[in-house]
């Protein structure tokens, strides 16, 4: 991934079966996997059993459950691990070493069930540590977002149509401008209104907002929608698709106080335009973040 504005990159990839024309196979392995897991999700056939985890707030349903396993049987012909949120795991992630499938099934769980939208799912590649591919699914929208490391993003309708029902057509995603705070929104979770470096940083823009699912957040940032986004705390499966998103349109990913951005590894995450992202390290900074 590409860094600046204080930060650095993640490792480079080792070398590998990560051609060209292997990595379209993959990829197309993987929308064709995010298409189908994103009809059921949206018709699962049956009402919600909704369960809780961690806290009231961190939940899971038999939903998310299915979606992981329609895809996992779909990737298994591809004969690379997957490392998913509810049952699949890659062990040692942290520091593991070649290909493996990310995904978070249902990313914005408690939207999902709760508002019926603003939840995606998110699926990448990651070889080494760095996101080669991303399929995102904005299923409510109606939008997928994919990606190739080195070759862009794309937006394109969810269902393969040539233009969706809400006019959008299939097309590259263009590099984002460097937009300064004052000239973007802001998009953090709510804890950190609290804090005074972000606080400074809300201030200075356009305003903030909060999704409530990371991948659609950072998928905004890399569409030109906000020029930074910010949370404290992020698991692999919540940025994998999301952070190859970013670097591909020329965001810029840290952690929050600047450290090198790993996907591997669980942590805070900054990430947005050159500028703003630079502005906001300059708050954090200041108030000792």
């Amino acid at each position: 991934m590409s860094a600046g504005g204080g930060g650095s990159v993640t490792p480079e990839p080792s070398d590998g079966p990560t051609s060209s024309a292997c990595l379209e196979e993959l990829l197309a392995y993987g929308v064709a996997a995010v298409r189908q897991a994103a009809a059921f999700a949206l018709d699962p056939g049956e009402e919600l059993r909704v369960e809780a985890k961690a806290h009231r707030n961190d939940l899971v349903t038999q939903v998310d459950r299915g979606v992981e396993e329609r895809i996992a049987g779909h990737l298994e012909a591809t004969g690379v691990p997957i490392h998913g949120e509810e049952a699949h795991r890659v062990e040692d992630f942290e520091t593991y070493r070649g290909r493996a499938w990310v995904l978070d099934p249902i990313d914005g769980t408690l939207n999902y069930v709760s508002t019926h939208r603003d939840w995606a799912i998110s699926l990448a590649l990651v070889d080494d540590g760095v996101p080669v591919l991303a399929a995102l699914a904005d299923p409510v929208a109606g939008r997928l977002y994919t990606a190739i490391r080195g070759r862009g993003a794309r937006i394109e309708p969810l269902t393969g149509e040539a233009v969706g029902c809400d006019g959008v057509a299939s097309k590259a995603l263009e590099p984002v401008k460097d937009l300064p705070l004052s000239e973007g929104m802001v998009i953090a979770h709510y804890q950190l209104t609290q804090h005074a470096g972000i606080g400074r940083a809300i201030e200075g823009s356009r305003g903030m907002r909060c999704y409530g699912a990371a991948a659609l957040e950072m998928a905004e940032v890399a569409a030109g929608g906000a020029v930074v986004y910010a949370q404290p705390l992020l698991q692999p499966w919540d940025v994998a698709a999301g952070a190859l998103l970013c670097s591909e349109t020329g965001a810029i990913l840290t952690r929050m106080d600047g450290a090198p951005f790993d996907v591997r590894r669980a942590g805070s995450l900054l990430v947005g335009t050159p500028t703003a992202h630079a502005e906001v390290l300059g708050h954090l900074r200041a108030v000792g973040a």
